[in-house]
């Protein structure tokens, strides 16, 4: 008895063998039937997908994308690509899964969607920010440009700043500076005051990271003009981050970064502010642990101080 996958696979040659039957022309017939190969392409990738023939399910997808764009339907081969993207990133084929969403959404510009179109790049930068994380950045930034020229500068904010973040994951922090700064700026035209507290946080924090306490300075200072800003907890919190920078003073820093002000920013940044180093070398994320163990060790000094000091013997020297 044949299987289910087996049925469905079965099914879907069938609609494929339709498929040609309507792009056949004939005495009587002149014309190919489009609109019905197009409709079995589909049903034949619907049938291939549902038996988990992923390979047959995208071709079938690329197929009637193909056709839809041979009759001028932009919107329809967007969706028909956009759909092979998926099975592609089902297989793992990652590189080829971009290239058809990048296609889609160029489908989708063409069509006169290009909401739809951001959207479409930024499910593909989704789909790859773990394996392929500069191809995220660059579907991101390809998102915010198509929502800047459509003046949506929420939008825009929002996929510059993924791509910012990303930036920093991958240790490309000038890249990432000029990202995040691009985002405030979209922030400012959409008259976003909160994120852009938090984003140029996240600026000084990179600053820091590459040991520039200057140009983290010169910066917090030219944040000062912003609204909301200067009397903000924020504000208050990268002030005192930044002189204690100044002064070297790694166990006020770390108290510092202990407020829930930086524990509760975007991962990266909040990463960021776990692992920082002050000058003299200690991090963050052990100057707690080294305070403890001197205040042990002093402890200890105190309560041995009566005792003479044994002999080391000298094979363990």
């Amino acid at each position: 008895m044949a299987s289910h996958s087996d049925k469905k696979i079965s099914e879907g040659l069938e609609h494929l063998r339709l498929a040609d039957k309507c792009m056949k022309t004939s005495l009587f017939k002149w014309k190919p039937d489009t609109d019905g190969a197009v409709a079995e392409y589909n049903k034949a990738a619907t049938a291939f997908r549902n038996a988990k023939a992923y390979e047959q399910a995208k071709e079938s997808y690329i197929k009637a994308g193909d056709l839809q764009k041979t009759v001028n339907s932009p919107f329809h081969a967007a969706k028909a690509y956009e759909q092979a993207g998926f099975l592609c990133k089902e297989n793992k084929e990652y590189d080829e899964a971009v290239h058809w969403m990048e296609l889609a959404a160029l489908m989708f510009q063409e069509h006169g969607t290009p909401d739809t179109a951001a959207l479409c790049l930024d499910k593909a930068a989704k789909m790859v920010e773990q394996e392929k994380p500069e191809k995220a950045i660059h579907l991101y930034t390809k998102a915010c440009d198509v929502a800047e020229c459509e003046g949506r500068p929420r939008q825009s904010a929002e996929y510059i700043g993924k791509a910012g973040r990303l930036q920093v994951k991958c240790f490309k922090y000038d890249e990432a500076i000029k990202s995040l700064q691009q985002e405030i700026k979209y922030w400012m035209e959409a008259e976003n005051y909160a994120y852009i507290k938090k984003v140029a946080m996240g600026i000084i924090l990179v600053h820091l990271a590459q040991e520039d306490y200057v140009a983290a300075d010169q910066f917090f200072r030219s944040c000062l003009n912003y609204p909301e800003f200067g009397a903000s907890e924020e504000a208050g919190a990268l002030e005192d981050l930044l002189r204690a920078y100044d002064d070297g003073d790694g166990e006020a820093g770390s108290l510092v970064l202990a407020r829930p002000i930086f524990k509760y920013l975007d991962n990266m940044f909040a990463k960021l502010a776990r692992d920082m180093k002050f000058p003299g070398g200690i991090s963050t994320s052990r100057s707690a642990a080294i305070t403890n163990s001197n205040s042990h060790q002093e402890d200890g000094d105190k309560g041995g101080g009566e005792e003479e000091d044994e002999e080391i013997p000298s094979e363990l020297c």
